[in-house]
Order: C-alpha cells, then structure tokens, then sequence
C-alpha cells in the first residue's frame, strides 16, 4: 500500500514538473518569436488591382525597420493596421502573427467607380467619393468625369454617377459632366450628348431618355448629335 503511495506521489510531481517545464518553454517561445515571413492577403470584390502584395509589403517593412527588435510581443498590431490604411487604396487592415512565425497582413481594397481627368494628375472617384489620384500605368475601364478638377465638383458628380445607376447601368456611361444641377451625359454606345437635370427630375428625365431609345431604331440613334431631356413631357433632339 505505501509502495503504491509512494508511486502515485512520484508520478504526480512528474506531471506537476512537465507542466511547469512546458509552461517556461512556452513562455520563452513567445517571449522570444520573431517574423520571419510577411504573408499578404487581399480583398478585392471588384478585381480593380488598386493595391498590391509589394506595395503593402513595403509598407510592413518600413514599419518594421523603424522597431527596435523583431520580437513578435513588440510589435504594435495596431499601429502597423493605421499605417497600412493611410495607403490611398486600403479601406481596412488587420495584423497578426501565427504561430510559424510569420506576419499576415489582411487587407481589403477600396473600390473605384469613376475617372476624372485632370490638368496635372487623374484621380480616381471611390464608392465611398473619395477623390483620389491616379497610380501611374493604372488604367480601368470606367466612365469618365470631366469639366473640373475641383474635389467637391468631383465628389458631386461621383454622387450623380452613382444616383443614376439605378435608371442606367454605370457600364452605359462613357463621359459625365455635372455643373450646378444640369449634367452632360454621353453614352457608350452612340455618340451624342444627353442632357437632363441632376436633381429630383433626373429619374423622371432617365426614364424618358430609355423610353425614347427603345422606340428609336439604331440607324436612327446613330443620327442623332444631342438630346435634351430638360423639357416636360417631350425629348428635344438635334440631328447631325
């Protein structure tokens, strides 16, 4: 019976001294973990490309070579996350580490639904109407804003865009220009120029302009210069 005491006393420091062996080593482990490897995820719902692995990459390794060490546990997640989405592209950003010592980095892309063609720089118009300058070499298929370069102006006509989208897809419009509450509209598929209000008559004025081109034949589309839409109850067109 003492024997068997004195065995079951004996295995039981054996695990209490493992355990307190496992706790110090996992205890240095993460006192100790380094990165070793950045590891980059992106969303990108729009595949619009606005930012990429290299760009947030350097990013992280700026941050990282102002640290004092490499340490995991003196890394400040937060800080890195602020410095990440203060890139023009990024709309949010979350930082950990895992357990094969290296840092992920997720991000997701903002998205852009416009171009504006400026005097010295173009900018890109968010969904969210940001104006934002254009990354050199990057080119989207999207409509196009002019007749200002102004922010606001921008950001307005972003808002036009976007209110029309529920009358006329955004893929339809090749160039829009807001001044005051009057846009010029010029469709993709036909080179004219549309006319219409920006304020509450513009979904009334966008219907009628799809009514008209459904009873119109494409020869007959193609002829035509402008198109006014200001005018109640009827559509003022000019032929070339």
């Amino acid at each position: 019976m003492k024997k068997r005491k004195l065995s079951g006393l004996i295995l039981m420091l054996l695990l209490l001294s493992g355990l307190v062996l496992a706790g110090i080593f996992s205890s240095n482990y993460i006192q100790s973990a380094q990165f070793y490897n950045v590891t980059v995820l992106i969303e990108d719902s729009d595949k619009q490309g606005l930012i990429t692995k290299e760009q947030v990459k350097n990013e992280v390794n700026q941050f990282l070579s102002k640290s004092t060490d490499s340490l995991a546990l003196s890394l400040d997640a937060f800080l890195l996350e602020t410095s990440i989405e203060a890139l023009p592209y990024v709309k949010e950003a979350q930082v950990y580490w895992n357990m094969d010592s290296n840092l992920v980095v997720e991000v997701i892309n903002k998205s852009v639904l416009a171009i504006a063609y400026g005097t010295k720089h173009n900018y890109f118009i968010s969904k969210k109407m940001e104006v934002l300058e254009q990354p050199k070499g990057k080119w989207l298929d999207l409509p196009v804003i002019t007749g200002t370069s102004d922010s606001m102006a921008l950001s307005n006509a972003g808002r036009t865009l976007e209110k029309m989208s529920s009358i006329i897809s955004q893929e339809s419009v090749a160039q829009l220009e807001v001044v005051g509450n009057t846009m010029k509209l010029v469709p993709r598929a036909y080179q004219h120029i549309v006319k219409a209000h920006t304020d509450q008559r513009m979904e009334g004025e966008l219907r009628k302009l799809a009514a008209y081109y459904a009873v119109h034949t494409e020869e007959e589309l193609i002829d035509i210069k402008r198109i006014d839409l200001r005018y109640k109850n009827q559509v003022v067109t000019t032929s070339r």
